[in-house]
């Protein structure tokens, strides 16, 4: 417990004064206050107040600059009064500020959306917009794939190799090789921070960290490989990834080879902003967490047989779904309590949040129709009959604050959610969909990929 004494202070600012030359407002001090000399003599050494003040400056200036159990070095002085700015705290201020900027913009679209959607039916139009499309073939099968939107390059891994395409040209090709040999990749990913680094994890537990010039940064090995399901980037640190096993999540810096953080019997996991993540164990607990603190910051119970939790394009909203109860609810990580509750009448396949700016339409399907949520407003705003069979659903992202889904099945259709639009488009069905930009969608196929372009 820290007591800091008024006599003690005072006292100590009496010792600087005398140690400054200050004499005249030592003695001032000293009989306004009826400091008695001889009480700390002994225990105040010169320099003491310019000793205290420079630990808390130091104090300070540590808690400033850790993030994720690592001290990030700062040049730019830590003054006493004056407030400190430098890069890595401005990243900081302006990720709360972010959030804040993210309730604000809630609450006016909220009030806008229930003008917006008072004359609309539930009637879709179909777009007769020409499209350009460029078919691309390839030698062998595509096994993996992962799409660069920073940079705009595609990457693909076909047998024995990685290739990088940007503007369906072939810029870099990495033979799939560990040691002497080649092996098969398992899992591959460009880190979503930056763009600037891919991560690649071989099926014996290899792993290379390489940028876009498919030069090697770090080779390190992951145990017990096998189990790995699947690993997520930090969505701000592009040193940090979260390996994803069968029960277990373990965080790592790749840059240092170090464990993070290791959870057990974990089900579910996502990253919310910076150290910041959610994980739901088998109890089905949603347990806000924080990668340097054991203790979670927020426990949700979330319904039993919940089988995904997700969060909108903000972090600001959650959505857990239980498929056995036919049931979503939402959360907004306030408290324990969610707002909101989704239920149909139909089985609920599948729900996604519309990957846009104003995020905060979730998307339900089920086998007869695809309705969009406001989930400020708790109802339906727009509900779309299926006449086919689907199998997948997308959301898809873009800049002009547009919501649209692709749902692939029987057919491939677009739907434009708040234009009442859809687009069908005559291909086969894809194994991936990917919005590149608001005037492109690629496909990705078994052994080729399509690029769908306006005219």
């Amino acid at each position: 417990m820290i007591v800091i004494k008024t006599e003690e202070l005072n006292y100590l600012i009496y010792t600087y004064f005398l140690e400054q030359g200050y004499s005249h407002s030592a003695f001032a001090l000293i009989n306004e206050v009826k400091i008695d000399q001889q009480l700390y003599r002994d225990d105040v050494k010169p320099g003491q107040l310019i000793n205290l003040l420079e630990k808390s400056l130091l104090f300070q200036q540590l808690q400033d600059h850790i993030q994720i159990n690592q001290y990030y070095e700062c040049k730019v002085p830590q003054l006493l009064i004056q407030k400190h700015v430098c890069q890595f705290t401005e990243k900081k201020q302006l990720a709360e500020k972010q959030e804040r900027r993210d309730r604000e913009i809630m609450i006016q679209n909220a009030l806008l959306r229930s003008q917006e959607f008072v004359s609309r039916n539930g009637q879709t139009m179909d777009l007769n917009v020409e499209l350009q499309q460029e078919i691309i073939q390839l030698q062998d099968d595509v096994l993996l794939s992962d799409w660069n939107a920073s940079k705009n390059i595609l990457a693909i891994y076909q047998t024995n190799c990685i290739k990088f395409i940007q503007n369906n040209q072939i810029i870099q090709i990495m033979p799939t090789v560990v040691g002497e040999s080649f092996s098969r990749v398992k899992l591959m990913k460009f880190d979503r921070s930056s763009g600037n680094n891919m991560l690649i994890i071989y099926e014996n537990g290899a792993a290379k960290l390489i940028d876009t010039t498919i030069q090697i940064i770090k080779m390190f090995n992951i145990k017990n490989a096998i189990k790995l399901l699947d690993f997520h980037w930090n969505l701000n640190w592009p040193n940090v990834v979260a390996l994803i096993f069968e029960k277990d999540i373990e965080i790592v810096d790749i840059y240092k080879c170090q464990t993070l953080k290791y959870l057990e019997n974990v089900i579910h996991f996502e990253w919310r902003h910076f150290d910041h993540f959610i994980v739901m164990d088998q109890n089905y607990y949603i347990n806000l967490m924080q990668i340097d603190i054991d203790k979670p910051q927020l426990q949700l119970k979330a319904e039993l047989e919940t089988t995904l939790i997700e969060f909108n394009k903000r972090k600001t909203l959650l959505a857990s779904f239980s498929s056995t109860l036919n049931i979503i609810k939402i959360w907004t990580l306030q408290n324990d309590e969610y707002v909101f509750e989704i239920t149909d009448d139909q089985k609920i396949l599948q729900f996604c949040w519309c990957s846009s700016q104003n995020a905060n339409y979730l998307i339900t399907l089920t086998s007869q129709t695809l309705n969009i949520w406001d989930v400020e407003f708790g109802q339906i705003k727009c509900s779309y009959e299926i006449d086919f069979n689907v199998t997948k659903m997308v959301s898809m992202d873009l800049l002009n604050d547009t919501p649209q889904v692709v749902l692939i099945g029987e057919k491939v259709v677009l739907y434009d959610l708040i234009n009442k639009k859809r687009r069908v488009f005559n291909c086969d069905t894809p194994s991936k969909v990917l919005r590149i930009s608001d005037e492109e969608i690629l496909f990705i196929y078994r052994s080729s990929y399509i690029v769908y372009k306006k005219n």
